[in-house]
Parts: structure tokens; sequence; C-alpha cells
């Protein structure tokens, strides 16, 4: 009787922890596109830890189904709003492979360069990421010569290849303060060659002259003077209000000048020391 009334407590306890759990169950449905409206729900309302689960469903049980592609691409804008872009890129890669067929590839294309573009730290770290955002741009510029997305795509290139530059030109600058001056010039040099048209050589021009006048590397400092001082005038004529404004060429010249003739002045007491002691 004992055993009989404690079988009855335990199959009670037992019924009762699976309707709690029951109850926490996500519904079941044979027609997959319910989860696809729940999820576009979700994602409307910023839901997207729900979301991500109905989009996921959909996958998970119709993978070659029409609407996977479309959930596939909505898991990676779920996690490219959640900010969590390497989880975003991974998703858009998925797409990629998986549904090559898709309307939405292109889309995933861009939105892996964007994310890569994000995901990167400001200039004075390490630029992998937009190392690899300038290499996604570069792909999805070649692959869609004719997508709507091409005008963005081109400003953003230019943009992180400006940043690309200015991490060159700040190592450069670094080494110039430092007094290192040979390695100074590697930086700018390397800046000049890859990222000549950015907004960054011209500053780059300067820092080197400025390191070519403390090495008395005179001859290579005059033919870069003269480059230097032709480019002023073209930036003071041009409409790039920003770029006058970041570089401001008028004074970038008055300083070298400056600086030259203070070293043809240390250069003379040099001579005068040496021959008194003669």
């Amino acid at each position: 009787m004992k055993f009989d009334k404690l079988k009855f407590i335990c199959l009670t306890l037992l019924l009762l922890i699976l309707t709690g759990c029951g109850s926490k169950q996500p519904e079941l449905y044979n027609d997959y596109s319910k989860y696809f409206e729940e999820g576009e729900i979700a994602f409307k309302k910023k839901k997207y830890e729900k979301a991500i689960e109905k989009f996921s469903m959909v996958i998970l049980n119709s993978p070659g189904g029409d609407l996977a592609d479309d959930s596939q691409f909505y898991l990676g804008e779920c996690y490219f709003q959640k900010k969590e872009y390497l989880l975003a890129i991974s998703e858009y890669e998925q797409l990629i492979q998986r549904y090559s067929y898709s309307p939405l590839v292109e889309e995933s294309y861009y939105k892996i360069a964007i994310s890569y573009i994000n995901h990167a730290p400001k200039y004075q770290l390490d630029q992998e990421s937009t190392h690899k955002a300038f290499q996604r741009l570069q792909e999805f510029v070649d692959t869609f010569p004719h997508s709507k997305f091409l005008p963005d795509a081109e400003i953003k290139i230019e943009e992180v290849r400006n940043k690309l530059a200015r991490k060159l030109y700040e190592s450069g600058r670094l080494y110039r303060k430092l007094n290192e001056y040979n390695s100074a010039i590697i930086y700018f040099d390397k800046m000049l060659k890859k990222y000549y048209d950015t907004d960054w050589a011209y500053l780059a021009k300067v820092e080197k002259a400025r390191c070519l006048i403390q090495l008395r590397k005179f001859e290579e400092y005059q033919k870069l003077y003269a480059k230097v001082n032709r480019e002023k005038d073209e930036i003071i004529n041009s409409q790039d209000s920003k770029l006058k404004s970041l570089i401001n060429p008028g004074e970038k010249i008055e300083l070298l000048d400056k600086l030259y003739k203070k070293e043809l002045a240390e250069i003379e007491k040099e001579k005068k020391k040496t021959e008194k002691r003669w």
C-alpha cells in the first residue's frame, strides 16, 4: 500500500514536470513557412534571438526549400544587427556556398565586406579585418560590376584605403619622432607605393622630406620638395575643403623651408667648429 502511494506521487510529479516542459517547447509546424513568418515578425520587432530560432527551424527542417536561402540570409542579418559581425560573416558565407543560385548572393557578398569594416578596430590597432574588407570589396566590384551596391562599395573602398594608408603613415611618423629616419622612410615609401592616391599621400611626402633633411640627403630632398610644392597649389585650388583642412599644404611648405634652413645653419656651425680645431 505504501508502495502504491509512493508510485502515485512519483507519477504525479513526473506528469507535472512533463507538462511544464511541454509548455515551453516551440510549437511544431508541418508548414515551415509559418516559422519563416514568425521569424520575420520577430526580426521587425528587433527580437533577434527569437528570429534566429525561427529561421534556423526553417533551414533545419527544409534545407532545400523555397525559403531556405531567405532564412539563411536573415540569420546573417540578425547577427549583423546584433553587431556580432564574425557570426554574420559566417552565415552570409553559408548562403553563398549552399545557395549559389539565390538572388541574395550578391547582397551577401557586399554584407560580408561591410561586416569586416564594422568589425575592424581603429587605425592604431591591427588592421587584418580592414585588409579583408578591402579584399572582399574588390571581389564584390569584380563579380558584380552592375550591382546597385556598386556606388556605395566604391566609397567604402576609398574609406578603407585611406584607413590602411593612415596606419602606415602614422607608423612612419612614429619612427620619425624617435629619430629613426631610415625606418620612417621605409613606411612612407610603402604607403606612397600602395596608397599614392589617398588623402594621406601628401602628408607622407612631407614627412619623408623631413627625414631626408635630418639625414642630410639634400639632393633627394630637393627633388621631393619640388614635387610637394607643385602639389601644394593643386590642393589649394581644389574644391575639397576637407582635404585642404587635413593637409594645410601652405603650412607644411613653410615648415620644410624652416627645417631645411635650420639644418644648413647647423652644418655651418659644425664647419666652423672643425676649422677652429685646426
